[in-house]
Parts: structure tokens; C-alpha cells; sequence
């Protein structure tokens, strides 16, 4: 481009390269846009009982022991309360939901924690297909939430899923972590990470044994929580919870007694979507999936150009870009600039692409259409009968 136009710069030429390759990429669903993954939902968790406040979003268990493998899994009392999603895990018997809660006040209440909301990879644009291997069926993938909520509003069905419904976007949590706030005279440990929680909150952290780093103890707590540790100090970051780690330089001295804070501050910001499978599968079972992938751009780190892309078809498309550019300024105006230039690279550009996409049909034929018959049946419909669907493969 640089050497049909040297009045363009490399910055600009680069940004036309990067869209034709998108321009191509977003043609059509290619061969090499497709991937394969797979969703593992594990069993149901529902030892102990729990305490709920309406209003909050901190659960406390009773014989419960819980772990941080719960995060991310959803959490529901009974049918007539929504379903939530464990954001954390504090203790074995504490743990904090993505919303307060809004059902009624409750003690020694039965509960269960499960997956039913099932988060895509990160480079994810399109379900293909979605499958069991075990009921040997195929999921469907263009069911809505209010069809489902027609059908099932409590979400009372459980068992073997057969239908795949976009739920909503999860949610990402990336917030900051401050410097340690010393109350006492010894030196000071170092804060760090990147918070994961879903509100502000407050570290405390108390030197126990004093010493330097690898002798000295500490113990640590988030808000009007219990302490934890004792734990050895170390130059290396020490994760506490929610990403937040804290590490204990060398060569300085840390004083027993000494209590130290440290504030984060919660970001959230949209996620990936969310997918639910219904009906909800409470036993440890595993869905297959293929789909398209969003690729990445040529500037992002380890892009690389798919093998079935020739450099030449986007060559076309970039100097096509590049003829509609007037230049930089009005005293300097682009020489390549001309609607006819423009043209014949659209033309050559567009024809070229035809052969890709005929070579792409070599690989992964797509044109194809399928007519079940019998779908016009003389007597009910089984389809909304779940015991029916999760015994039959159509």
C-alpha cells in the first residue's frame, strides 16, 4: 500500500489492512470460524441448611462447607424466590449473590446451588449446535426466555436439558486495590491485584509475629468479617480473596500488633452472554458444542491471518479504502484518491472473495436445507411435554 501511496502512513495503511481483514472475516460463517467447547455442569451442592435476609445479598450457612469452586454457580431457595449467582464465596459458611435477596426471611431453610446459566468462551459469536452424547440428542437453540417462563416461570423441571436460551450478559468485575493504610510504626506490606467483588469494601490486615519478610506472620479480614491465618509473610504476592493479594518486601522490619488497611473499590462492566439450559441439569453431565468464533483483529496480540485468506484479497479491499481517502490535508491531497480506482479494486476484491468462499464450500458445505417430515401431526404436539422431549430425539 505504502509503495502504490507513500503519502499514506503506515498508521493509516495499517487500519485499512485490519478492516478489510474484518470485512472478509464477517462475510460469512467460514470454515475456520468454527470451533469446538464444551459446558461441564457439576453436581448440585445442598448440605446444611441456610439463613437468608430479604434485602441482602450475604447468605449464612448452617453445616454447610462451601469453598471459592461455588463461585460462579447459581443459588436458589425453594421455587418462589429467583434463581442468583454466588459473585463469592467468604467462608465455608458465608457466601455473597450477584443481587440482594428477595425472598422472605428464613432460618435453617434447604437450598441448592447448581449450574443452569452457562457463560460462553471468550472469543464466542454463535451457537452451531449444542448436543448430548448421553440421551444421544441435539439441543434447541432458538427457544426465548418468555417462552420459558411461559412454560416453567418457577423453574420447577429438572433433569435432562433439551432446550439452550440466550439469559442475559454476565458480569465482569475488575476493580482497584489502594495502598495499605499503617496505623502502627513498622514497615508497610504492598497491596495488589485487581478486585473481583461485587461492592466496595475494606481489607484489614494484623502483623502477628514481627520480623522480616518470610518470618513475620500476619492474619487478614474482609469488612466485619473473622479473621484468617495466621499466615508466614512472603515477597511473593499472597492471595486473600476476591483477587486481592498483599506482598511483604525485604530488608525492613514488620511489628507485631501493627494493623493495616487496605480499601478496593468495585467495577463492573458487561461480560460474555449467558446461556441457560433448560430443563436445569443438577447432575454432573457434560454438553458438547460447536460454534462460531468472533475473530480476533489483526492488531490484537498473536492475530494471526487464517490460511485460507490470501494476503492479495485484502491487498484489494485496503487500496479500495485507500482510493475514497482524499488525503491529509487540502494542499495535500492523496493522488491515489479516484472513484474509478476505487471500482476496479471493489470489483477485483468481490471476485476474488467468490473464489474463497467456493474453495470454503469444498471444505464445509453449507448450502444445504433439511424438511423433517411428519411435523404436521394428527394429534397433540409433544412438545411441551418435557418428559416426552427428554426421551425422544427429534
Amino acid at each position: 500500500m505504502l509503495l502504490r501511496c507513500p503519502e499514506c502512513s503506515p498508521k493509516l495503511a495499517q487500519d485499512y489492512v485490519r478492516n478489510a481483514f474484518r470485512r472478509v472475516a464477517e462475510t460469512r460463517r467460514w470454515s475456520w470460524l468454527v470451533k469446538f467447547g464444551q459446558f461441564v455442569a457439576p453436581n448440585a451442592y445442598n448440605t446444611g441448611t441456610v439463613t437468608t435476609v430479604q434485602n441482602s445479598p450475604i447468605i449464612t450457612g448452617s453445616g454447610t462447607v462451601w469453598t471459592s469452586a461455588l463461585a460462579g454457580l447459581q443459588f436458589r431457595v425453594g421455587l418462589t424466590a429467583p434463581i442468583y449467582t454466588i459473585v463469592s464465596v467468604e467462608s465455608n459458611t458465608s457466601l455473597t449473590l450477584d443481587s440482594n435477596f428477595g425472598g422472605v426471611n428464613a432460618t435453617g431453610a434447604s437450598y441448592q446451588i447448581y449450574q443452569c446459566y452457562f457463560i460462553t468462551p471468550k472469543d464466542f459469536h454463535q451457537f452451531i449446535t449444542v448436543w448430548d452424547p448421553a440421551f444421544n440428542w441435539q439441543l434447541y437453540l432458538d427457544i426465548e426466555q418468555r417462552e420459558i417462563n411461559l412454560w416453567d416461570a418457577q423453574r420447577a423441571s429438572a433433569g435432562n436439558a433439551y432446550l439452550v436460551s440466550f439469559h442475559d450478559y454476565s458480569a465482569e468485575y475488575g476493580g482497584t486495590v489502594e495502598n495499605a493504610v499503617n496505623d502502627g510504626i513498622g514497615a508497610d506490606p504492598v497491596a495488589t491485584g485487581t478486585y473481583t467483588g461485587p461492592a466496595d469494601a475494606t481489607f484489614i490486615i494484623q502483623c502477628i509475629l514481627g520480623g522480616g519478610s518470610g518470618t513475620a506472620t500476619f492474619q487478614w479480614k474482609k469488612n466485619e468479617g473473622s479473621f484468617r491465618g495466621p499466615l508466614v509473610t512472603s515477597t511473593t504476592p499472597i492471595t486473600m480473596q476476591d483477587g486481592v493479594q498483599v506482598y511483604w518486601p525485604s530488608d525492613v522490619s514488620y511489628t507485631a500488633g501493627d494493623i493495616w488497611s487496605v480499601c478496593v473499590q468495585a467495577l463492573v462492566s458487561g461480560g460474555l452472554p449467558r446461556y441457560e439450559f433448560w430443563p436445569h441439569q443438577q447432575a454432573n453431565h457434560v454438553y458438547p458444542f460447536l460454534y462460531e468464533i468472533r475473530h480476533d483483529d489483526l492488531s490484537d496480540p498473536n492475530a494471526t491471518l487464517p490460511r485460507y485468506i490470501r494476503g492479495d484479497v485484502l491487498l484489494e479491499f485496503a487500496l479500495a479504502e485507500l482510493a475514497l481517502w482524499p488525503g491529509p490535508s487540502a494542499d495535500k491531497p492523496n493522488p491515489y484518491h479516484d472513484l474509478n480506482l476505487w471500482k476496479a479494486h471493489t470489483a477485483k476484491a468481490e471476485s476474488m472473495l467468490a473464489i474463497l468462499e467456493r474453495q470454503d464450500d469444498e471444505v464445509w458445505q453449507q448450502d444445504l436445507g433439511y424438511a423433517y417430515p411428519g411435523m404436521a401431526w394428527a394429534m397433540a404436539s409433544p412438545l411441551g411435554d418435557a418428559r416426552w422431549l427428554q426421551s425422544h430425539a427429534i
